[in-house]
């Protein structure tokens, strides 16, 4: 399935033991916030009893920001042209 510009699908890792296999939809590494590590894709860490459970949970990661789609360097411009503009609005305050 396609979520917000990632591609989950859910695999039995165990008979019994669902896990999902997260990655971008575009084919370009996934970027982890935590460790600011970049990985083709992201597999769950945790054993789910159904492949629905499974992708919720990936679903969730995703909705909790774990992983961003863009790289390093935009998110290092898109912080300094925050700043900037919270200096502009601060400074006709």
């Amino acid at each position: 399935m396609e979520y917000r510009a990632f591609v989950i699908q859910a695999f039995e890792h165990e008979p019994g033991k669902w896990r999902a296999r997260i990655r971008r939809a575009d084919g370009k590494a996934i970027m982890v916030i935590a460790g600011k590590n970049k990985l083709a894709q992201f597999i769950t860490g945790l054993d789910a009893t159904t492949a629905e459970a499974a992708l919720l949970m990936a679903i969730a990661a995703i909705d909790a920001e774990t992983f961003t789609r863009t790289d390093e360097r935009q998110m290092r411009l898109g912080k300094k042209r925050d700043c900037e503009r919270r200096a502009i609005k601060g400074g006709g305050a």
